[in-house]
Order: C-alpha cells, then sequence, then structure tokens
C-alpha cells in the first residue's frame, strides 16, 4: 500500500506542483489550503507524511506540526520555509519536525527529506511490533508460566534495547541485562533516579500515562549511563494488566537512538549551511559581475586607473570564494590535528603580517603585545592560523563599523605564558556586542554583517580552538570594546 500524503500551503501553485510530482513518485496525496483545515484532514486521513508551509494566516505550520506531535499518531512533518525562515526552521527541529526544504522546492532535497521521513517510519514502526511481539509473550507468561517462562526471561535479557517493569510508584521491578550493565540501579530504586538522578517523576512521563488510561505510549529524553555519557533513548511503554484487567505495572523498552540523533542534527545543520553559503557566493558573483564589468570598460578606454580599481574587486572576490570553499571543507569533516611546535612570538608576527595591508587600508592601528622571553607552543598552525584570522578580521569590521564616529581605534593582539597554557588576546575598541549577542557570536550562521557575513568564521573558530584542549570567552561593552581571550595548553 502506497503512503500518504497531505500538503498544506497556501499558494495553490506549490500544492499542485508537489501534489503532480509526488503522485508521480507513487505516493497518494492530499492537500489542504491552511492549516485548520490541515488538522482536520490528518484527523481524518491519518496521513504518513506532512509537508506544511511554516508560515500561513491563521493556523501556522508549527501549530499544525503542534497538534500533529499532541496525537498518538506515526505521522512524521516535514516543514517547507522561504528564505529567511532559519529561525523557525530550527523550531520546528526542537519540536520534532524531521526535516525542513526551502522554497524554491529542490526535487533532490525532497527525496531525501522524504526517505528520511519514510526511514524513521519504518524503525518506529518496527520497534512498536517489536514491542507488541514482547507484550504478548509476557501475556503469555501470566497465563502459562511454567511453560513459557524460561523463553520469557531469555528475550527479556537479550534484547538490545534497555528493558524494565515499574509499578505506580516507578519504582523497577525487573529489569533486562543490558540495562544492568549500562544503569547503576539498586533494588527499591525509581526510575527517574536511575535514569536522570532526580528526586521526582519526569515531566510528561510515558509511565505514568500508561497507569492512567492503560495505552502504550512513546517519548524521547536524555539519559545519563553510569560511565557519566549522556545518551538519547527511544521510549516505548506496554501496561501490563493483572487477571481482573487493571493495569499494575507497565513495561518499558527504551532504544539508544543517541547515533540517529546526532546524524539528523548534522543533516539539518548541513542543510543551513548550504543555504547560507549559496546566499553568501550569490553575493559574490554580483561583486565579481561588477569587477569585470569595470576591468573591461577600463581595456577599451586604455584607463589603467580603471583597470586597477576593477582588477581589485575582482581579486577580493576571488579571496572571498576561497575563504567560503575553506570554511566548507573544515566544517564538513572531522581532522585530525597536526600538532607540531612553534614559537609563540613568530605566530603572532605571521598573523599581524598577514593583517597589515587590511589595517592600513582601513587607517586602523594594529598594536602586538609579546613577552621578553619566546616561548614554544604545540599547536596545528594551519588549523590555529585560520581561526585566529576569524577572530582578527571580526575585529576589523567592528572597528571599521565605528571610525567615522570614533576616534584612536585600534586592535591590540596579544601573548602571554602562565603555567601550563599559553594566553591570547585580542582586544578592539570597536562597535562592541551587546549583552545578548555574546552569546550568540559563535552559533552557527549567526553574524552581524548582514550580506557581508557567512556565519561561519566565529563558529569554526571555536571549534578549532576546542580541538586544541582550549576555550575561548569573551568580554565586550556595546558602543566600547570587545575582547577576546584564548586559552590553549602549551602542551
Amino acid at each position: 500500500m502506497s503512503m500518504k500524503i497531505l500538503i498544506v500551503d497556501d499558494e495553490p501553485g506549490i500544492r499542485k506542483v508537489l501534489s503532480i510530482y509526488l503522485q508521480d513518485a507513487g505516493y497518494e496525496v492530499y492537500t489542504a489550503d491552511d492549516g485548520f483545515m490541515g488538522s482536520r484532514m490528518v484527523d481524518n486521513i491519518k496521513p504518513d507524511i506532512v509537508l506544511t508551509d511554516i508560515k500561513m494566516p491563521g493556523t501556522s505550520g508549527l501549530d499544525l506540526l503542534k497538534f500533529i506531535k499532541a496525537q498518538d499518531y506515526d505521522t512524521e512533518v516535514i516543514m517547507i520555509t522561504g528564505h529567511g525562515d532559519f529561525k523557525l526552521a530550527m523550531e520546528s527541529l526542537k519540536m520534532d519536525a524531521i526535516d525542513f526544504i526551502t522554497k524554491p522546492i529542490d526535487d533532490d532535497i525532497l527525496d531525501i527529506a522524504l526517505k528520511r521521513a519514510t526511514d524513521r517510519l519504518n524503525a518506529t514502526r518496527t520497534i512498536k511490533k517489536y514491542t507488541q511481539n514482547l507484550e504478548t509473550l509476557v501475556k503469555e507468561k501470566t497465563q502459562k508460566l511454567a511453560a513459557s517462562e524460561q523463553k520469557y526471561v531469555r528475550l527479556f535479557n537479550e534484547s538490545p534495547s534497555f528493558i524494565t517493569t515499574q509499578d505506580k510508584s516507578f519504582t523497577i521491578i525487573e529489569s533486562n541485562d543490558i540495562f544492568k550493565i549500562h544503569f547503576e540501579a539498586e533494588p527499591g530504586m525509581k526510575c527517574y533516579e536511575v535514569y536522570k538522578k532526580l528526586d521526582h517523576p519526569c515531566p510528561n512521563c510515558p509511565v505514568a500515562k500508561s497507569f492512567e488510561n492503560g495505552k502504550s505510549h512513546t517519548a524521547e529524553m536524555d539519559v545519563t549511563l553510569k560511565n557519566g555519557s549522556v545518551r538519547n533513548i527511544f521510549i516505548q511503554t506496554s501496561p501490563m494488566a493483572d487477571s481482573d484487567g487493571k493495569v499494575h505495572q507497565v513495561m518499558e523498552m527504551s532504544t539508544d537512538i543517541t547515533v540517529i540523533r546526532r546524524l539528523q542534527d548534522h543533516l539539518a545543520s548541513l542543510g543551513l549551511h548550504i543555504a547560507s553559503v549559496s546566499h553568501g557566493i550569490k553575493g559574490v558573483l554580483t561583486g565579481l559581475d561588477g569587477g569585470s564589468y569595470i576591468v573591461k570598460s577600463g581595456l577599451k578606454k586604455k584607463d589603467i586607473p580603471q583597470i586597477e580599481e576593477g582588477w581589485g574587486i575582482v581579486k577580493e572576490k576571488i579571496s572571498k570564494v576561497r575563504q567560503i570553499v575553506l570554511d566548507i571543507l573544515f566544517h564538513s569533516k572531522d581532522r585530525k590535528l597536526n600538532i607540531k611546535q612553534f614559537s609563540a612570538i613568530k605566530f603572532v608576527n605571521e598573523l599581524a603580517s598577514t593583517m597589515k595591508t587590511g589595517m592600513e587600508k582601513s587607517a586602523i592601528e594594529f598594536k602586538t603585545q609579546l613577552p621578553e622571553t619566546d616561548f614554544m607552543i604545540s599547536i596545528d598552525k594551519g588549523i590555529l592560523y585560520t581561526a585566529f584570522l576569524g577572530i582578527l578580521e571580526n575585529s576589523l569590521d567592528a572597528c571599521e563599523s565605528v571610525k567615522h564616529k570614533k576616534k584612536n581605534i585600534a586592535i591590540t593582539f596579544g601573548v602571554k605564558k602562565e603555567e601550563d597554557l599559553v594566553i591570547f588576546s585580542i582586544y578592539d575598541n570597536g562597535r562592541g556586542l551587546s549583552e545578548q549577542n555574546q552569546g550568540n557570536i559563535f552559533s552557527l550562521f549567526y553574524s552581524e554583517k548582514g550580506d557581508k557575513g557567512t556565519g561561519l568564521g566565529l563558529f569554526i573558530a571555536e571549534k578549532s580552538i576546542q580541538k586544541h584542549q582550549g576555550h575561548i570567552k569573551v568580554d565586550s561593552r556595546e558602543g566600547h570594546y570587545t575582547n577576546f581571550t584564548i586559552s590553549i595548553p602549551i602542551l
């Protein structure tokens, strides 16, 4: 039987094009022109997948997503966003949307999102089927304890999932072998004590819901193993009734889906990454067109200054493309560090030399603060060099934006040794940051530069420093200064 897809969008053209494409792909397609009608159709047809616009008059796509996730349906939701809706898209992922796609809709990206939704549906249904089979076996044990006990115990203990049975007070009555291996659970402990180290039940507990209505429920949550690692688990509960039909215990089966969630987050970030980089490249191409036109015009008139002006624009845009490509390569691969020893003073001076041209062009003073005695540091120079360039260029932009308002604008780049740490500092008296923005500057795709920035520089800089077991912090006062402090182990 083909999968049912519901398309919810207030634009008739999008509904029509998507309907034709999906019908040709073998799906059973339904449409709705707003979120309210979409919610009614969800109740009526119970679609496998919903494709919904994130912004619609009246009931929005986020409202529809909340409605669907509040129901006990196996329905996956893919959000359709316009350019600039990235914050809403990320919010929808937090609300358990499987993915999002941007307008205009690319068929290949749509196919990938549909494949992801189908895979998750199949996985969820497989887990439910497995749970139902296991529940059947547990009931058989109650009816024919002597004959089936050995088979039940073996299945219970050899299951790859964490399985417990709990009473109404959430006390763990039984648990299987893999649960005992990974969790620190003493007899009589509550599940929330074992999973979360809490002294009260978890909010929206699926076990509590099963006791309330006698139905199976699902949930996702983070739990802490006895080795201290945090894992994301998918929980499925099954009520266990006594001979009078009253639920006296609930069986909880939890599957570790940490790897799946990490992959999903990576794919979502990659989608945002591609959209942001595409926007940046579009701006660069516009600049290249302008620069090449100036060069061509200068050649016709044999105007050397005009040719030099146009060629300068072309070179700048080529450099921008190169930096974008390097950022993509860095963000897309988990690299091993190539650690070597370098002179701390030489490292700072090389960066200062690289920044010199831009500083002189902007008429901004650049200072270095160096120790009297040089010392060696162990770093991957290529990765860390790029990281510091990103921070320094950010400081340069901050100074350029206010140089028409302030005098004596300068950037100071310093290095010193404190015990087993090397401390770098980059200080500028440019525009500064608001308290709110100080918490966002290292976030992926966050930028205060508008179309001029990709939002990757400081994000990658922080990841590079963390790869060196280091830390970066920012202290800033809006309209006055910004100071970055980077601490990295010397060895």
